[in-house]
C-alpha cells in the first residue's frame, strides 16, 4: 500500500445531491445523483477509474456535507480510510464506514437464508488467544482490518460504544437500503429492531428466547448468541433482562450523517417502535397554522359570529384581506413612487396624499409624501401642518447633519409635518414663493433623497408640471414605480398618454417605468360611467394596471383624510395601492 503523503490527490466537495470533483490532473467535473449513496458511488468510481488507468494508488480528499475524510484508492478498487493519531468518535467512524463501504441494491444481494425457528444459530469461531480490543490501535493493519468490509460479519452490538469515543472493534456488513425508514434518523444507541415477548427472567440453564423479529423487518434478522453456561464474563447486552431500559435519546444533530435523504448506514440498529413511528406517525403540532386568509367578516356574517355561529368570509372580504396584506409589506430598503402627469389639476396631489395614507396606515408609518414641485405645490395646503412651519428649503441646509452617525431619528421631525390620523409625514414646498426662488439642483435632490431614504421606508413624490426640471427628471431616475393620475376627460387622458410615450423613448429605466405604470382615473365631478370606462379602456394593454376612483365629495377640496372617504372610495384606493405595491 502506498504512503498517503506520496499518493497523487483527488478532491471531492459534496453539496446536497451534487459534488465537484477535482481529478489528480486538475480537471474539474460535476456529478449529481438522486440520493447520497448514488453520489458516493459516482465519486468513488470516478477516482477508482483514475487509479486503475494509472496503476497507482490515489488519495481521495472529501469535504462538504459528508464531512472531511482522507481515503486511499488502490488500482484494484480497494478503499482504505486514513486516520490520524487522535481518538475517533462514533459519528466520525460511521462517516468513514459509509465512504469505504459499497452498499449494493437489495436485488443484488440474493436470497438470504433465514435460520430455522428450532435451530440454534452458530457462533462465529473466536481464537482462544484473541482478547476484545478496548482501544483503537495505532497499527495501520489493525485500523484497516477494522474499517474494511469483511466476508463474515461479527454480529456484535454497539451499545458498548461510548458516545464520545470509539472503544471497540466493529466489523462492517453490507445492508440493503430501507426507503421507508432511513436508519440514520433513528437514535444512534437504539437496540436492534426487536420486541420483547416476556419480561420475566428465564430459569438458569434454559435456552433464552427473548426476542422475535419485528412485524416489518428493516434488516435481515441477526442470529442470537447462545447463552453462556460458564462463569466467563458476558457482554452487557447478554446480561440484560428481556426488556432492557430505554437508552438515552441521542439528538439527530449529533450525527453528521443525517444530512441527506435516503442514505443508509451499515449496522445501525433500530427499535421496532421508533421504526414504525418514523414511518407512519407524524409528530403532533402544537402551534395552529395561520389562516390562509385572515379576512374580517362584516354584515350578517359578523352577526352570526357574535352569536357563536362563525361563518367563513365572503369572496370580497378575502380579496380585501389580500389587498391589505399587499400594502402592509415591508421591503428591504426605501421604495420611491413617482406621481406624475404633465398637466395640472388632474389629481396628482390628491393621489399622493391618499396613497401615502393607505401605505402608512397599513404598513406602520414611515412614509414620506414629498412635494417635489417648483411651481406652487399645494400638498401642504391639503394636509395637516405640524409643530414647525418648515419646508424643503429649511431641510436642505441641515441635510448633511441629518446624515451623520450622531443624528437621532427624531431630528427629521423639525422639517416634516406629521399627519396625526393617517400616520405619514409631508415634506412641503413653499407655494408662496416663485419657482425661481425654490429651484434645487440635481446634487441638492440627491442629498435630500439620501436623507429621505435614511428616515423613511417609502417616499411618494408629488411632482410639478415642468417635465424638464432637474428635480423632475431626477425623481424619474430614482423611482421604483410610476403612478399616472388622470381625470375622466380627454385632455387629461391625452396628457397622461403623451407622458408615457415620452418615457418609453427616454431610456431603459424610464421605459420600464412606463410599461409597469399604474394609471388612476379620477373624477372631479360626477361623470357618466360610460365616459369613465372609455378613458380607462384606452390605457388597458399599455400599462400594468388601471384603477377607476369613484367621485367623492371629500376629495374635491380641503384637507384630505382617509377616514372621510366613502367605503367604496376607500376600497378603490386600496385596490390602487395594492396594484402599486405589486410593482415594488
Amino acid at each position: 500500500m502506498s504512503n498517503a503523503s506520496e499518493a497523487p490527490r483527488a478532491h471531492a466537495h459534496v453539496t446536497g445531491d451534487s459534488a465537484q470533483i477535482t481529478t489528480v490532473n486538475g480537471a474539474i467535473e460535476n456529478v449529481t445523483a438522486p440520493d447520497a449513496d448514488g453520489l458516493r458511488r459516482a465519486i468513488v468510481d470516478r477516482v477508482r477509474a483514475d487509479a486503475a488507468s494509472s496503476g497507482t494508488t490515489l488519495e481521495l480528499h472529501t469535504t462538504g456535507d459528508r464531512g472531511t475524510h482522507e481515503l486511499l484508492v488502490d488500482p484494484d478498487g480497494e478503499l482504505i480510510a486514513i486516520y490520524d493519531d487522535r481518538t475517533l468518535t462514533r459519528a466520525e467512524l460511521r462517516q468513514h464506514a459509509w465512504w469505504v463501504t459499497d452498499v449494493e441494491p437489495a436485488a443484488d444481494e440474493g436470497p438470504v437464508d433465514e435460520p430455522a425457528a428450532d435451530e440454534e444459530p452458530a457462533e462465529e469461531p473466536v481464537a482462544e488467544d484473541e482478547e476484545p480490543a478496548a482501544e483503537v490501535r495505532s497499527d495501520e493493519d489493525e485500523v484497516t482490518d477494522m474499517i474494511a468490509p469483511r466476508a463474515a460479519s461479527d454480529p456484535g452490538d454497539d451499545d458498548d460504544l461510548d458516545e464520545d469515543t470509539f472503544t471497540a472493534r466493529i466489523s462492517i456488513s453490507r445492508t440493503a437500503a430501507v426507503p421507508s425508514v432511513p436508519q440514520f434518523f433513528l437514535p444512534a444507541a437504539a437496540e436492534p429492531q426487536t420486541r420483547a415477548i416476556d419480561d420475566a427472567p428465564e430459569p438458569e440453564g434454559a435456552p433464552r428466547v427473548t426476542e422475535i423479529p419485528a412485524d416489518e423487518p428493516v434488516v435481515p434478522a441477526e442470529p442470537s448468541p447462545e447463552p453462556m453456561s460458564s462463569p466467563e464474563p458476558v457482554s452487557e447486552f447478554e446480561s440484560q433482562p428481556a426488556v432492557a431500559p430505554e437508552p438515552e435519546p441521542v439528538p439527530v444533530s449529533a450525527s453528521p450523517m443525517a444530512s441527506g435523504i435516503g442514505d443508509t448506514l451499515p449496522d445501525v440498529p433500530t427499535t421496532a417502535s421508533t421504526a414504525v413511528a418514523g414511518a407512519a406517525v407524524a409528530r403532533p403540532r402544537f402551534i395552529d397554522p395561520a389562516p390562509e386568509h385572515p379576512a374580517t367578516v362584516t354584515g350578517w356574517r359578523a352577526l352570526f359570529a357574535k352569536l357563536g355561529l362563525p361563518v367563513g368570509p365572503s369572496k370580497a372580504e378575502i380579496e380585501r384581506a389580500e389587498r391589505e396584506k399587499a400594502v402592509s409589506r415591508q421591503w428591504a430598503g426605501c421604495r420611491a413612487i413617482a406621481v406624475a402627469n404633465g398637466k395640472g389639476g388632474v389629481g396628482k396631489t390628491m393621489t399622493t396624499a391618499v396613497l401615502s395614507a393607505v401605505f402608512a396606515r397599513h404598513g406602520g408609518g414611515n412614509v414620506l409624501a414629498w412635494d417635489n414641485n417648483d411651481t406652487r405645490g399645494t400638498l401642504g395646503w391639503r394636509t395637516e401642518q405640524g409643530d414647525y412651519d418648515t419646508t424643503i428649503r429649511d431641510l436642505l441646509p441641515q441635510a448633511r447633519q441629518l446624515l451623520e452617525a450622531t443624528a437621532s431619528v427624531s431630528d427629521i421631525s423639525r422639517y416634516v409635518h406629521h399627519q396625526s390620523i393617517d400616520r405619514y409625514d409631508v415634506l412641503r414646498s413653499n407655494p408662496e414663493l416663485l419657482a425661481a426662488d425654490q429651484r434645487i439642483t440635481t446634487a441638492d435632490f440627491d442629498l435630500l433623497a439620501q436623507v429621505a431614504a435614511r428616515y423613511y421606508r417609502m417616499v411618494i413624490f408629488d411632482s410639478g408640471n415642468d417635465e424638464s426640471a432637474d428635480r423632475w427628471l431626477r425623481m424619474i431616475d430614482s423611482a421604483h414605480q410610476l403612478v399616472v393620475p388622470t381625470l375622466a376627460a380627454p385632455e387629461s387622458a391625452e396628457s397622461a398618454a403623451l407622458l408615457l410615450d415620452a418615457l418609453r423613448k427616454r431610456d431603459e429605466h424610464s421605459r420600464r417605468l412606463a410599461e409597469g405604470a399604474v394609471v388612476i382615473v379620477g373624477q372631479s365631478e360626477k361623470s357618466s360611467a360610460a365616459a369613465v370606462q372609455q378613458i380607462a379602456a384606452g390605457f388597458e394593454g399599455h400599462v400594468r394596471a388601471v384603477q377607476v376612483i369613484p367621485f367623492d365629495d371629500a376629495l374635491k377640496a380641503g384637507r384630505i383624510r382617509y377616514d372621510a372617504l366613502q367605503p367604496k372610495t376607500r376600497d378603490a384606493w386600496m385596490q390602487a395601492a395594492a396594484a402599486v405595491a405589486d410593482g415594488l
